[in-house]
């Protein structure tokens, strides 16, 4: 499967999942975030993650590894499977958070390298990027979760003059900050029922700009980064679970409306911006219903 944005990958033992996702019905992991967002191999990164469960944000040790398997492309996953079940991972330690280099071949197991006694290099995201791969599951549960590190590699098909010039002008992406939210936070007080409109704004400059090679066209051309806003509740009712705003669009505001629980008592809402290369910024609110 061809990612169109850097995601959160799912793999907790479950019932049939909910189709709303925007409401948190059981514990789920909703974000994983690397700090800083994009990384060389043996650079290091810290891990922490976003934990939601039906009475608020969770505060709670992850057991961390890195993904060291490549995924094969018969494999319709972002992830490899045997990084899920088959063992094939580097524990990075139990804690809130962890810090780690990337491993040296990065870019051979997840990026346009070739292991060895394969013949083609992985394929890019649509914003030309490769990810490693993060595991995440949460102490004395089956709560696991992957997160996606993007790693800096070189042009693997780029005439040399070209690849050259992207090793010099390439900025590796960097997370997005939320600057205001809608309610405004940390706590907020609504009425049982009613329609909340939902807002998150980020900073001026989030979207960012940023070298990519156009491999139809054989050259490089700046882009600017998508943004997505997905939404969470613990109750009541979203109109969407996420908002984008497309490459080139200038917003740097999303909405929708929540309608908050019929009955009184203590809520909370998420959010998770997200840009197209994998930078990621949260949010959480409590509310009281009344």
């Amino acid at each position: 499967m061809r990612r169109g944005w850097p995601w959160l990958v799912l793999a907790a033992c479950a019932d049939a999942p909910d189709q709303r996702l925007a409401i948190v019905r059981a514990p789920r992991i909703l974000a994983v975030v690397a700090e800083p967002a994009e990384a060389r191999p043996m650079q290091e990164v810290s891990y922490r993650a976003l934990v939601a469960g039906p009475d608020g944000t969770i505060a709670t040790d992850l057991a961390w590894a890195q993904c060291l398997s490549p995924k094969p492309p018969t494999e319709d996953n972002a992830v490899s499977a045997a990084c899920i079940a088959g063992g094939m991972f580097a524990d990075l330690g139990v804690a809130a958070t962890v810090r780690a280099p990337l491993p040296v071949d990065a870019c051979a197991l997840h990026g346009p390298g070739v292991p060895n006694g394969e013949f083609r290099p992985r394929d890019a995201d649509p914003s030309g990027g490769y990810y490693q791969p993060v595991r995440a599951e949460v102490v004395g549960s089956e709560l696991l979760a992957f997160g996606l590190s993007r790693i800096t590699c070189k042009l693997p098909t780029a005439p040399f003059e070209l690849a050259q010039r992207y090793d010099r002008e390439y900025v590796a992406n960097r997370n997005p900050s939320i600057v205001a939210t809608s309610p405004a936070g940390p706590t907020a007080t609504v009425a049982a029922g009613a329609d909340v409109e939902l807002s998150v704004t980020w900073g001026e400059t989030d979207a960012e700009a940023y070298l990519y090679f156009d491999t139809l066209a054989r050259e490089l051309v700046v882009r600017r980064e998508a943004m997505r806003v997905s939404w969470f509740a613990t109750g009541g009712e979203i109109d969407v679970d996420a908002t984008a705003v497309a490459e080139g669009d200038d917003r740097r505001t999303v909405s929708t409306t929540w309608r908050a629980p019929a009955a009184p008592g203590p809520a909370t809402l998420w959010f998770v911006l997200r840009d197209s290369r994998g930078g990621i910024a949260t949010s959480a609110i409590d509310v009281a219903v009344q």
